[in-house]
Parts: C-alpha cells; sequence; structure tokens
C-alpha cells in the first residue's frame, strides 16, 4: 500500500507542478490592434542599420507597417500602429529614434525595451503588438 500513496503523491506534486507553470508559458495578452499575418524574413548584411543597436527599421507588413530595432541583446519587432488609435494615419513617426511617437495622440512608445507607454506621454495604456524575431546566421525572421 505504500508503493501506491508514494505514487499518489508524487503524481499529485506533478500535476499541481505542471498546473502552475501552464499560466507563466501563455501569451495571453490580446492587442486592440487587428491581427494581420506576418512572416518575413529580413537579411542582417542587406539591411546593416539593423547592426546598430537602437537604430529602428521600418518595413511594410502587418496591420500598419512594422519596425524592427535591435537593443544590442536580441531584436524586436512591433506594429506601427497606436493602439490607443488603430487607425492606418495614426501610426508612430519614423524619425528613428528609441521613442516610438504616435502620430496623432502623441502617446510614446519605448522601442528598446517592450513597446510600452512611456508614463504620462499620452492617453495610451496599451503597449505596441508585438512579433516575435528569431536570428538564424545574418538572417532575421519575423512572425506572430
Amino acid at each position: 500500500m505504500n508503493g501506491i500513496k508514494w505514487f499518489t503523491r508524487r503524481f499529485s506534486f506533478f500535476l499541481l507542478l505542471l498546473l502552475l507553470a501552464s499560466p507563466a508559458c501563455k501569451d495571453d495578452f490580446n492587442s486592440s490592434i487587428p491581427y494581420v499575418e506576418v512572416n518575413f524574413y529580413v537579411n542582417l548584411i542587406n539591411n546593416n542599420a539593423l547592426n546598430t543597436v537602437g537604430y529602428p527599421v521600418y518595413f511594410n507588413g502587418g496591420y500598419g507597417g512594422i519596425v524592427v530595432i535591435n537593443n544590442g541583446v536580441s531584436f524586436y519587432a512591433y506594429d506601427m500602429t497606436c493602439p490607443y488609435e488603430i487607425d492606418f494615419n495614426c501610426k508612430l513617426k519614423d524619425d528613428h529614434d528609441v521613442i516610438g511617437t504616435c502620430s496623432c495622440c502623441g502617446s510614446q512608445y519605448h522601442l528598446l525595451d517592450g513597446g510600452y507607454v512611456l508614463a504620462g506621454t499620452g492617453p495610451s495604456s496599451e503597449p505596441l503588438r508585438h512579433y516575435r524575431v528569431s536570428v538564424s546566421g545574418n538572417r532575421l525572421h519575423v512572425t506572430n
């Protein structure tokens, strides 16, 4: 009988750990920016500016355009549409700055650190829509 109790306790402990770890891996943030499939590659040799830390590079795609930036450790990619305005005309200004500013509401987003809104800079409270970026050799793969 001790074997069954031992097994039941171990199995229950394993299930508890599995349940506790599951929500941590789930990305359940729903952006107000409509979903548009994103799947493209960027050659770092042809887009040499992406090798410079803090220099955003703009691409067509996503809902309103995509900005990709190198923060020195990894690459981030965001949709350029302001999540407060959700309008094709209300995008981040392409002024090649690490602070993205909405051309309509004035909300500012920190591009080097997650696309979060800088406090007190506008009415938006939602971060920019993120896209996944994976690096393989001299190529970036941007996808959602």
